[in-house]
This record gives structure tokens, sequence and C-alpha cells, in this order.
């Protein structure tokens, strides 16, 4: 008796939560995955607003530049991390695309300039906090600047 009336009641229960999803009124358990960009596995463009000739290449997840790394990355994103990180903090890395100790520090060093959390990861703090790299279009110069 004890198991069919604990049976029931967890079929209650489930029934009671899939009615109140239903009518929206459900907890949410989980974030929606479109929520997630996922790890940057290659580079987006983006223009200075009022320069259009001033582009910056900015780490992306499949164009979205909602997108994380760490090291041991290796991607076309990490290169344009490498990038900003040698033009606007005076860093000295290989533009090679690969997330190793050595953009590790770099990163940090530019975290701690722009007073963020010094983890060494890139996410969504980090880009909108460090300055990157803009290039010029029209010449071979850029200039430093934020999103």
């Amino acid at each position: 008796m004890y198991k069919l009336r604990a049976l029931r009641t967890k079929v209650g229960i489930s029934a009671a939560a899939v009615a109140l999803s239903g009518a929206g009124l459900g907890l949410a358990t989980a974030t929606p995955a479109s929520a997630y960009a996922g790890y940057c596995n290659g580079q987006a463009s983006k223009a200075m607003p009022g320069a259009g000739h001033l582009v910056a290449k900015l780490p992306a997840y499949n164009g979205n530049i909602d997108c994380q790394m760490y090291k041991g990355a290796n991607s076309s994103g990490v290169k344009a991390l490498q990038i900003t990180l040698n033009k606007c903090y005076g860093r000295s890395l290989a533009e090679d695309g690969i997330f190793g100790t050595n953009t590790k520090t770099a990163l940090i060093y530019a975290q701690g300039q722009e007073k963020i959390g010094t983890d060494g990861g890139y996410g969504e703090e980090t880009r909108n906090n460090i300055g990157w790299y803009f290039k010029n279009t029209r010449s071979s110069g850029g200039t430093c600047a934020f999103l």
C-alpha cells in the first residue's frame, strides 16, 4: 500500500510540474542552450562606431562574440586576442592562435590593467573591459579602443 501511495504522489507531483510549466509558471531549471555561445572558434569583425574604416577582429563562436577561451584553446579567435594584447598592452606574443602560458600571462596583465578579475580566462567581462585593436582598413595604422 505504501509503495502504491508513494508512486501516486510522485506521478501527481510530475503531472503538476508539467501543468505549471505549460501555464508558464514552472521553475527554470537550466539556462537555455541559446544563452551560451560556446568556445571561441573563430573571429568576427566589429567596426568602431562613427569610424567605419576602423575594424577590430574579435574572438567569436560561429560569428557570435559572446564566447569563452582558456589555456589550451587553439583558434583564430585566440590569434585575434593575441594581436590585441600585443598592440594595446605592449606584450610580445607569437600571434599563432595557441592559448598557452604566455597568452594567459599577457591576458592576466591586461585584466589587471583594466581592474577586472585576473583569472587569465577570456569571457564576457574581459571582452567588454579590455581595449581592442582597431585596424585602419585604409592605411597600415590602427588604434586601441573599448567596445
